[in-house]
């Protein structure tokens, strides 16, 4: 099959959609949409985000030294994609806006978002200065999970959880159907 190169981009097919919160005040917070993030390590639990030094999280993420990560559902859309286009200058109240409640965390300042059925409580570990952005590295220190979208004591079932999805041609997604089991469709090509 024919290729075409397209040079660097950042097409990789998908990327979550994440809510991330910061503690702002005494009693606000402000949520930022984000993309750019992932899990890096596991052992400790390590996740990477990339988010604008312009932004107006970003300056008191860096006062806090923590942020919670909340993987929002499907049907959580509208307020993501809002919370991406808005800043906080605009709308300081965006969790009111997005009929969202600001609950605290156990081991961070930094709120989570209780509608969001995953919530992962963070602390920063390292920043590296990108140019535009900052590149933090945090250790996820707590992780909050719906009962619903439990398969077991310690094991999340995607289907349940039905996280918002992000790709780089500009749309949202869901899940779809699974396709095989990891660790074990691979054992059809063992000899």
């Amino acid at each position: 099959m024919a290729k075409k190169q397209l040079g660097p981009t950042t097409n990789l097919f998908p990327m979550p959609a994440v809510l991330v919160a910061v503690k702002t005040g005494e009693t606000s917070a402000n949520i930022l949409t984000v993309a750019w993030c992932g899990i890096v390590g596991g052992n400790p639990p390590l996740m990477a985000l990339e988010i604008g030094q312009s932004h107006y999280s970003t300056p008191f993420i860096d006062r806090e030294g923590c942020f919670t990560v909340n993987v929002p559902d499907s049907s959580q859309v509208v307020g993501v994609d809002y919370c991406g286009m808005v800043s906080g200058t605009t709308d300081p109240h965006k969790p009111a806006t997005c009929g969202w409640t600001m609950t605290p965390a156990s081991k961070i300042s930094a709120p989570l978002i209780a509608e969001c059925p995953l919530n992962l409580e963070c602390r920063i570990v390292k920043k590296v200065d990108t140019g535009t952005g900052m590149f933090y590295l945090a250790e996820i220190v707590e992780t909050h999970v719906d009962e619903a979208a439990l398969a077991g004591p310690k094991k999340i079932n995607a289907t349940a959880l039905d996280p918002l999805i992000f790709t780089p041609d500009g749309f949202y997604h869901k899940l779809g159907a699974r396709v095989a089991k990891a660790w074990d469709a691979g054992k059809a090509l063992r000899s």
